[in-house]
């Protein structure tokens, strides 16, 4: 080997040896936009207010003719009781996960794992996240967050409103 080769072939090898953890900062960049064309993680927690169907039982009074007096009836009344809370999203590539409070999951629901819900129709694009689960039967919200403000909706019986921060483990606390 000539010392032109050798040389030749040590810078190669040296502009190799460059190139290769450069590319990878480059390519780790990239799936750090949060997702946009999967394989990442994302963790979210959302902070907001809720809605939920309320039954009641009030009592009504009306004169009674016969007894001269008044009479208590009772009526049933249906109204959306509002509560704050919070969910939390995990996307890890092309799967997810929901995290819902006990106040946003009905009496009667199926599946779900300490609260976790598996997270269907999963759409990761540049400016939202879309997604639905299902609580049961009748109950199957839809899931929307704005990847540019942070807004989440989740659209069902039990409904939700909030703003989503990400949460990176490790990460110290706050206070």
């Amino acid at each position: 080997m000539t010392k032109k080769t050798s040389k030749a072939a040590a810078f190669s090898a040296l502009a190799l040896a460059v190139a290769i953890p450069l590319a990878s900062v480059t390519a780790q960049d990239r799936d750090h936009d949060g997702g946009y064309n999967g394989g990442m993680d994302l963790h979210l927690i959302c902070y907001g207010e809720g809605e939920k169907p309320n039954v009641e039982t009030v009592p009504t009074y009306h004169w009674s003719r016969r007894h001269h007096e008044f009479d208590t009836d009772y009526e049933t009344i249906m109204s959306r009781q509002e509560f704050d809370s919070m969910v939390q999203i995990d996307i890890h590539g092309d799967e997810g996960h929901i995290w819902l409070p006990k106040k946003l999951i009905p009496p009667i629901h199926s599946g779900g794992q300490d609260g976790w819900w598996e997270l269907h129709d999963l759409q990761i694009g540049y400016s939202e996240i879309q997604a639905k689960y299902r609580l049961n039967g009748l109950n199957k919200p839809k899931v929307k967050i704005n990847r540019e403000t942070g807004h989440i909706s989740v659209d069902g019986i039990e409904d939700f409103r909030g703003t989503c921060e990400e949460h990176h483990a490790g990460e110290p606390r706050r206070f």
